[in-house]
């Protein structure tokens, strides 16, 4: 397969770029858009694919399918969720309409979120886009200048895809499910599929490649300020510990583009530091107010240059004081 770069019918709502990160082991890196889209990773193997994450909406997966039909004429025969939030599995219906027989693969805790939150968080969805439409027709009239108004003119268009596309939307669940490991063996490929504990969520996935050396981590590991709001900030630098403890040289995030083992280090010692500081000042009794002004003073010098390599698109400082905000609901 060759690598490029593909976008779909609407400039900046799904557009990826393809890197090869190793023999047969391809990331789709998905661009900032409106509505966030995963990256998803490609592992070909002698008879099939596999693809990991199928993004926010059908239309971003269509995308991915529509690109792997120019590069090779195998199927794709199974995928895999790394966790059940909504940009990581919403595409997933496009695969055994496109590929039939593909099997959609998870971890058991993952596919109970998916049953219990996430088909819930599809409804919240539908229910709450009118009003954001809403609001956009309303920023799009009180728009001073051209470019601001072009720009709240394709957010507005964008959203109301999105609205159509979410109120349509089949949820398509795993159809296979492991417990601690799974692996899958072919002729010339042996893939691994892990749970190494709690962190973004209650059930990453991490898959991992290791003739290659190539792991994939879905969100316990992105290219900026992790999201924390369903996960154990507590628990996740103990996981990703056991991730590192695997021989790998490169990693395909969740988000971001695919890096070296040395961003490991440095994301696992942010959230290592902030639970730390975290409960340094709840132990002093301090108010989460307190806490939030004295953590990002705290760790801005070491890591707020690393974690703003994206610039204004995820600011380091706003995701820092939800990260504290969730963590110190959780030792206070």
């Amino acid at each position: 397969m060759d690598c490029c770069s593909h976008e779909g019918p609407s400039r900046g709502d799904a557009k990826f770029e393809f890197q090869k990160v190793a023999d047969g082991v391809y990331a789709a890196v998905a661009e900032p858009a409106y509505k966030v889209n995963s990256n998803t990773a490609i592992i070909e193997s002698d008879d099939g694919l596999m693809v990991v994450d199928t993004h926010s909406k059908p239309s971003a997966a269509r995308v991915i399918v529509d690109q792997l039909r120019e590069m090779t004429s195998k199927p794709v025969r199974y995928v895999v969720n790394t966790h059940f939030h909504w940009d990581h599995w919403h595409g997933n219906e496009v695969y055994p309409a496109a590929y039939p027989g593909a099997e959609i693969v998870t971890n058991q805790l993952t596919r109970e979120a998916m049953v219990r939150k996430g088909l819930k968080r599809i409804q919240d969805h539908v229910r709450e886009m009118p009003a954001e439409i809403a609001k956009l027709k309303a920023a799009v009239a009180r728009a001073s200048g051209d470019g601001e108004r072009e720009r709240l003119r394709t957010d507005l268009r964008l959203a109301e895809s999105y609205h159509a596309e979410v109120t349509a939307l089949q949820p398509a669940l795993p159809t296979m499910a492991f417990e601690g490991t799974m692996k899958i063996y072919r002729r010339d490929r042996e893939i691994h599929l892990l749970y190494l504990g709690r962190a973004h969520t209650e059930g990453d996935v991490f898959v991992y490649l290791p003739k290659e050396k190539v792991v994939v981590t879905g969100d316990a590991l992105i290219g900026w300020t992790p999201y924390m709001g369903d996960g154990y900030p507590e628990d996740w630098a103990g996981t990703l510990d056991r991730l590192a403890a695997l021989d790998f040289t490169q990693i395909i995030m969740g988000h971001g583009a695919p890096t070296g083992r040395e961003w490991l280090a440095t994301f696992r010692g942010y959230v290592s530091d902030m639970v730390e500081a975290v409960r340094e000042e709840a132990a002093r009794g301090a108010t989460l107010e307190e806490t939030q002004r004295r953590v990002t003073d705290k760790l801005a010098p070491a890591y707020e240059k690393p974690f703003s390599a994206y610039g204004d698109y995820r600011p380091w400082r706003a995701g820092l004081t939800r990260n504290v905000e969730r963590t110190y609901a959780m030792v206070s």
